[in-house]
């Protein structure tokens, strides 16, 4: 055991991934948490607080799309991520400055359009080392320490500072995502060209893709809502405030760490659909038990804390999924299509989501909104089993 860590300590010290996504992460993890609590904060209700999540998504989808497609060029590579960061950084610098609402919604828009769109394109690249697997959960895991080391301390800095400072440390940390990038090695430990994939078509784009993005979706409606609207369910219904309610976001991410290695060493001896369904399967009981929480803080963190097991197998699972079911010359796209089903999520997520809460308060609507999850997990586990050849 002792072993196993250890080899794991040194390839997390070694992987550029790794620090690209902790850095990343970390801002995510204080600005994204922040905007519907400040939103709220300001008196918007949950409708429209949900029509702006959702629009501000739609530039996150465009994103992912466009930046994803011209990353299928190995050559665009460097100078997409300079013009994506760069740019992002820069407009969350003018998000930190005094601006009213609409200003605040317009530049925030503008800069969800720049700063993700390096992420396709890094995983595209990263797709195409030998160590893909091993580095893919890299990058997991210092997206979890990154957004759990800041939502720690997002509901305190919101409460007692102010959304401005958010965004400055915000674009620090992008630009941080900049200076590790530009020491990455574009052209080493590459696989051939040439790769052959069982079951993709002469596109380089299998059709069980486009299965995998529809289920991912489905998915990420539940990181929606444990992004999104259980951190509000706790700070006001559980009476927990900004702090402790965010602290619940940055405790469940630290623990993903240990699942997401544990994954990633079961994708060896495990289908990786099998991996897929079980997330699916999981998230659903995140929201059963997130409907029946009692009034206290001990029980948030802990239904709060289960959540590393959905998002630890997720995540591995449906990277390596992406690759299996793509060939090289396509990865840009396909890590494109992977990346923008968040937006979707976030786009349709909020409007689902919301409309049920609202109709159905929290508890209620928490259990309707498991039902998708459990079914299309139930459906891929039983595919799976009866389909042991599949990718």
């Amino acid at each position: 055991m002792s072993k196993i860590i250890g080899e794991g300590i040194k390839g997390i010290r070694r992987s550029k991934l790794f620090q690209v996504n902790v850095l990343y992460s970390a801002a995510g993890g204080l600005y994204y948490p922040a905007i519907p609590l400040y939103l709220r904060g300001l008196g918007i209700n949950v409708n429209l607080t949900s029509l702006i999540l959702s629009g501000l998504s739609l530039s996150g989808f465009i994103s992912a799309v466009l930046w994803g497609r011209l990353a299928d060029s190995p050559s665009r590579r460097r100078r997409i991520i300079t013009i994506t960061v760069i740019s992002g950084a820069l407009l969350y610098m003018i998000l930190a400055l005094p601006l009213p609402l609409m200003g605040f919604i317009i530049i925030l828009l503008l800069a969800n359009l720049m700063a993700p769109g390096a992420i396709p394109v890094i995983m595209a690249e990263a797709s195409g080392w030998v160590n893909a697997t091993e580095e893919m959960g890299y990058y997991w895991i210092g997206g979890s320490l990154g957004y759990s080391l800041t939502t720690a301390f997002t509901g305190l800095i919101l409460e007692r500072l102010g959304i401005g400072l958010i965004f400055l440390i915000s674009s620090i940390l992008i630009l941080g995502v900049y200076m590790v990038s530009r020491s990455m090695n574009f052209s080493s430990i590459r696989k051939e060209s040439t790769e052959v994939i069982k079951g993709v078509q002469s596109n380089g784009i299998s059709s069980a893709f486009w299965l995998l993005v529809f289920s991912i979706i489905i998915f990420l409606f539940t990181d929606v809502a444990k992004n999104l609207y259980i951190p509000v369910f706790y700070a006001f219904n559980l009476g927990m405030g900004y702090a402790l309610s965010t602290l619940t976001l940055s405790i469940e991410a630290f623990l993903e760490i240990p699942v997401i290695y544990a994954s990633t060493k079961m994708l060896n001896r495990v289908n990786a659909w099998l991996i897929f369904g079980l997330s699916l399967i999981l998230a659903g009981f995140f929201y059963i038990l997130n409907a029946f929480i009692p009034p206290d803080p001990l029980y948030a963190f802990l239904v709060m804390s289960s959540y590393s097991l959905v998002w630890g197998t997720y995540s591995v699972s449906s990277t390596e999924l992406v690759a299996r079911l793509t060939d090289l010359r396509r990865r840009g796209t396909a890590y494109g299509v992977y990346n923008s089903a968040f937006p979707i999520a976030n786009i349709i997520g909020p409007l689902y989501i919301g409309y049920v809460i609202s109709a159905s308060g929290y508890r209620h609507g928490l259990i309707y909104l498991s039902i998708p999850a459990l079914v299309l997990g139930i459906i891929i586990l039983k595919y799976t089993k009866h389909n042991s050849s599949i990718s």
